[in-house]
């Protein structure tokens, strides 16, 4: 016969809330526990009561099976309501500026193995090259295929055609004359440097972006190249000190073809035409007229996922692009990070294209809204604000919008 207490103890395991567990399973543990205990000789020895130690443990293994499920349960609930790789805020938003603010970063002293690394990273980009690999800027593509062979994978973009090597960790963009104008480095030994040792060593850089949750700190090497360091993560929503995933060297002069446009005046008119058609510069896909599943089956699965106010968020680094569509997968929004757009001052797309509709200053940013048609508006967001001189102010990204799309009509 059960002792009151042992009672009184099962009827609490039994009631405890929130347990996907059975009171008789609930019972089979407390059995378990009052059984017997095996002696030297073999033979058991029945309990009559139920010991304080056996009470703890069956408290301890009820308590334990309740926290192990529930979180399980959470696991699973963020497991299937999340994408696999989620920003946290829209990409190419405001939060975006020439410099981050204030904030409780965490910094990394720089250890000398680093120190070492973008001393050499300096002096090889000064020569047109990336660490530990001998083909060079303004070359032709055509040496890397004779040492290395075809490459993996080949795609267009930002008006080039890219190589890709990804077991020698590199990726080469080249023109239609075959030279060799932006190099792609994502040296392992990269992965040691963080973003305040780069500060430390190389200074403030002429320009900060973020793109794709990469912060991005560009500097001039030399009169002709530029240098980018690509950074996991944004100062805007981490604490942490940003490691450095990857490099680029970009040689923007090779990236201008002068018979398709013959000066940045001219690419701004090609901009504004397409929009016109709900297209941006880099891009096939339309607003309003094309679904994003159209798109994906072409491009691919995106490198970052984002939702603001149910709109959807599609980010592709490689392609310097971002479509954003609604709850019927309608393509709602296109951005454009172009680095050929991004050579582009303020004072030139005013010139070239006229006042906007609206301009606005938010975040250390400058957007430019002009209407091309009736429904769609095209805009310019400039790191920088309105007060700086309009020759510093470069374009940021490009979007080509379609506001009445990004509308909840599901909405009762």
């Amino acid at each position: 016969m059960r002792s009151n207490s042992d009672h009184d103890l099962l009827g609490k395991l039994q009631g405890m809330p929130d347990m996907k567990m059975s009171g008789e399973k609930k019972q089979q543990i407390v059995s378990a526990i009052r059984q017997t205990n095996v002696s030297k000789s073999g033979g058991t020895a029945s309990f009559p009561g139920f010991s304080t130690l056996g009470k703890g443990l069956a408290l301890c293994s009820v308590l334990a099976a309740t926290v192990w499920l529930g979180a399980s349960l959470l696991t699973n609930q963020q497991q299937s309501t999340l994408p696999d790789t989620v920003a946290p805020v829209a990409p190419g938003s405001p939060t975006a500026s020439p410099g981050p603010g204030p904030n409780n970063s965490v910094t990394t002293p720089p250890s000398p193995q680093s120190e070492e690394l973008l001393s050499q990273i300096r002096s090889n980009a000064k020569e047109g090259k990336v660490i530990s690999l001998p083909f060079v800027l303004e070359k032709t593509v055509d040496e890397v295929e004779k040492g290395w062979g075809k490459p993996e994978k080949t795609y267009t973009a930002n008006g080039l055609i890219y190589s890709s090597y990804p077991k020698k960790e590199v990726v080469f963009g080249y023109n239609k004359g075959m030279q060799i104008v932006d190099m792609h480095r994502t040296d392992s030994r990269l992965q040691q440097i963080s973003l305040s040792a780069v500060e430390k060593s190389w200074g403030k850089p002429g320009r900060i972006s973020e793109f794709g949750n990469q912060t991005i700190y560009t500097y001039d090497v030399t009169n002709s190249y530029q240098l980018k360091f690509h950074f996991q993560g944004t100062k805007s929503t981490s604490k942490e000190d940003l490691i450095l995933v990857e490099y680029q060297l970009y040689y923007p002069q090779g990236n201008k073809n002068l018979m398709l446009y013959g000066d940045n005046a001219e690419m701004l008119q090609s901009v504004r035409d397409l929009a016109g058609k709900g297209q941006i510069f880099g891009s096939q896909y339309r607003l309003e007229k094309d679904v994003f599943d159209d798109a994906e089956k072409q491009l691919g699965k995106p490198d970052v996922v984002s939702f603001v106010n149910g709109i959807t968020y599609n980010t592709y680094r490689d392609l310097n692009l971002v479509f954003a569509f609604n709850k019927g997968m309608q393509i709602v929004d296109i951005r454009s990070y172009d680095p050929r757009l991004q050579a582009i001052t303020l004072a030139e797309v005013r010139e070239t294209l006229g006042e906007p509709a609206s301009k606005i200053t938010t975040g250390g940013q400058t957007i430019y809204t002009y209407k091309v048609t009736p429904d769609y508006e095209l805009k310019f967001i400039f790191s920088g604000i309105m007060t700086d001189d309009p020759n510093s102010l470069y374009i940021d990204h490009v979007n080509i919008y379609y506001p009445r799309g990004t509308f909840n009509n599901m909405a009762g």
